[in-house]
């Protein structure tokens, strides 16, 4: 521990009686496991200021949740928050003690026109505190009066709307999983295997390099190739199943693409009709400002009311959000960030806001009503102010840089703001709804091709080998000639013979059958 620095904070050990000696409100210990009681500090003016050997640091806070937040406990009240922990791992490295008193206004600081300001930035300017800490915005503003470390969390400003889930019906949703080049392609390629089947096999059948009896090469004909290819497609197998080694080959190609487009196409469509569409109104800052349907606004309070008072004659696209704003003041401005939140749940309004405001408020909607319209903008930073010519600031922002490098600050971060289980991005699509292109299936249309292509290169094998032996299978022709020899060969012999049968029928029966009279005649 650094010397003339006390292990525990001595409250009220300041004179009370320095000139100009107000209550700053209660104090807390900045350790999380031990509270003080309540009780209030006298202001010491500048010789109260911070040094390297004060006993303890007097940091202003206002209260603003994650970041500054005071819970109520068994042993009495405590500050706790993102920056409360902060303090700690500053307090670890540095050795100090320090001790939080809250604002009396409880708010950040903001200029109040006559060279004052209030909140926390106000407190270090009267000397009522060494260090303010909380949601503080590094701004220029602030710069003049105050001094600040080196930003421990940069954000933006975000703008927060709520979720309206597309009601339109769409008659041909089913047709949204592929693009329309994809469902060509598909369609082409179905009338291609079938053609390229019966060309095959007709190929083979009328050049006598079938099997008879082993190959079926005579059932594929044009008709049903392509009832073969649809059939193949829609997952039922297709009949008759093929025997040659070239139709095998293509149809085994066609059933690993009909396999693969299916099933793709059934992920796709149950991600379609499940995911909830939003409909998002605004991208960006510029479609805010360009449209006048939808109301919008900020805090009326805090450094993004600042910046938009600063841009007056800028003639800028936050110029024109700011005149906007100031024509219709009582649907714009709102009194704290959780206003806000409700306004923008319960009417058409969209609100301007800090993004770590929002993300803490939207850890609480389990509905998933709220989101974001477009990307962040205005980046900025919070820091910690200091008096002019702190010597503490400098080492300060050393060792927040380090814990920052050490990955510290985001452990802390995550810690305070957890990862929300919804998608608080409205104007992203979701990746699973997303319709496939020609470029998602190039590889599975390759594939195809050569299969087919390999399947054309056997049967022209088989061919030629077939005609360089001088081989010729047995046609059917052969077969039916065969027959027909053996068919004669049976009437001559008296084996077979041809009954004719001249039947009468009873016109007063109804029963033919009994009726009929049959004469035969043998030849």
């Amino acid at each position: 521990m650094a010397p003339g620095i006390d292990a525990e904070p001595r409250i009220g050990n300041a004179s009370n009686e320095q000139a100009g000696s107000t209550p700053l409100g209660p104090l807390y210990h900045g350790d999380g496991n031990r509270t003080l009681r309540n009780s209030t500090a006298p202001v010491s003016g500048r010789k109260m200021s911070m040094r390297a050997t004060a006993s303890y640091l007097r940091v202003a806070v206002f209260q603003e949740e994650p970041f500054v937040m005071l819970k109520e406990t068994s042993k009495g009240r405590k500050f706790v928050g993102f920056c409360i922990d902060l303090l700690e791992e500053l307090k670890k490295t540095m050795d100090f003690q320090y001790i939080l008193q809250e604002a009396p206004d409880r708010k950040s600081g903001n200029a109040l026109g006559n060279g004052s300001w209030d909140g926390v930035i106000g407190e270090i300017m009267k000397g009522n505190a060494d260090l303010a800490t909380g949601s503080l915005t590094i701004t220029s503003q602030r710069e003049d009066v105050v001094d600040f470390t080196k930003p421990f969390m940069e954000y933006g400003i975000v703008m927060v709307m709520r979720r309206s889930e597309d009601t339109e019906r769409d008659t041909f949703a089913f047709v949204h999983p592929f693009s329309g080049m994809v469902w060509a392609g598909i369609i082409a390629s179905m009338f291609a295997v079938g053609i390229l089947l019966y060309l095959t096999s007709r190929a083979r059948y009328r050049l006598g390099v079938q099997s008879y009896h082993a190959d079926n090469d005579r059932d594929f004909n044009l008709r049903n190739s392509l009832w073969f290819a649809y059939w193949s497609l829609m997952r039922k197998g297709g009949e008759p199943p093929p025997r040659s080694p070239s139709a095998r080959i293509i149809t085994g190609v066609w059933w690993l693409f009909a396999l693969i487009v299916v099933s793709t196409y059934t992920a796709n469509l149950t991600a379609f009709l499940t995911v909830r569409h939003l409909s998002v109104p605004v991208s960006s800052v510029e479609d805010l400002a360009a449209q006048s349907s939808i109301l919008y606004g900020i805090t009326d309070k805090g450094s993004l009311l600042d910046f938009f008072k600063n841009q007056e004659g800028t003639n800028s696209v936050y110029e024109r959000l700011w005149q906007a704003m100031k024509a219709r003041p009582a649907e714009s401005f709102v009194s704290s960030v959780n206003e806000g939140m409700q306004r923008v749940l319960t009417s058409n309004y969209i609100f301007m806001v800090h993004g770590p405001y929002f993300q803490n408020k939207a850890r609480s909607d389990t509905e998933c009503r709220l989101a974001t319209a477009g990307a962040p903008f205005l980046y900025r930073g919070y820091g910690i102010a200091t008096q002019n010519d702190s010597p503490w600031t400098e080492k300060l922002s050393l060792e927040i840089l380090r814990l920052r490098e050490s990955g510290r600050i985001d452990l802390l971060r995550d810690t305070w703001w957890p990862r929300s289980s919804c998608n608080l991005d409205g104007s992203r699509k979701d990746a699973s709804a997303r319709e496939l292109a020609m470029a998602d299936f190039l590889g599975i249309f390759y594939l195809l091709a050569g299969g087919s292509a390999l399947g054309c290169v056997v049967a022209v094998l088989e061919i030629l080998w077939c005609r360089f032996r001088g081989f010729k299978t047995k046609g059917v022709e052969d077969i039916e000639e065969g027959n027909l020899q053996e068919l004669m060969r049976g009437f001559s012999s008296g084996q077979y013979a041809i009954v004719i049968q001249r039947n009468s029928y009873s016109q007063k029966r109804c029963s033919c059958h009994s009726n009929a009279n049959t004469d035969t005649t043998r030849l």
